[in-house]
């Protein structure tokens, strides 16, 4: 037996649509002019990277029971190599918009791109 919809199925199927599309804009954000990196282990911050002014590339290593290094190149920061036993932080690769992070549990570092847009505000009186 197959069952009809009636006019309240598709009013739900449209706000599950709006909720869902609601949600994808709350946590989506632009490319910004400024690009900082930060980069954590253990709940402290290891360094702070301004992404945008990066010419050449460069490593950074952290210590601890599973060492490792991160490679910072042009507006863009990865795991380069990691001592975890799964590697998956090295796996997930590039990350260059505010907003993502890449992670690796085993090691306790956390990188995470923040970004600030250039754009002006005015407040006149």
């Amino acid at each position: 037996m197959r069952l009809k919809l009636r006019y309240g199925d598709y009013i739900v199927f449209l706000v599950i649509i709006i909720v869902a599309a609601l949600f994808v804009a709350a946590f989506y954000q632009n490319d910004t002019d400024e690009k900082t990196a930060i980069i954590i282990q253990n709940n402290t911050v290891i360094e702070k990277v301004e992404l945008n002014r990066v010419n050449e590339p460069y490593l950074i290593k952290y210590y601890g029971e599973y060492p490792g290094t991160i490679e910072v190149d042009n507006g863009k920061i990865r795991f380069l190599s990691a001592e975890c036993p799964d590697k998956v932080c090295v796996n997930t690769g590039w990350i260059d918009r505010p907003g993502q992070i890449a992670v690796c549990l085993p090691a306790g570092v956390i990188i995470k791109i923040e970004g600030v847009q250039a754009d002006m505000d005015i407040i006149v009186k």
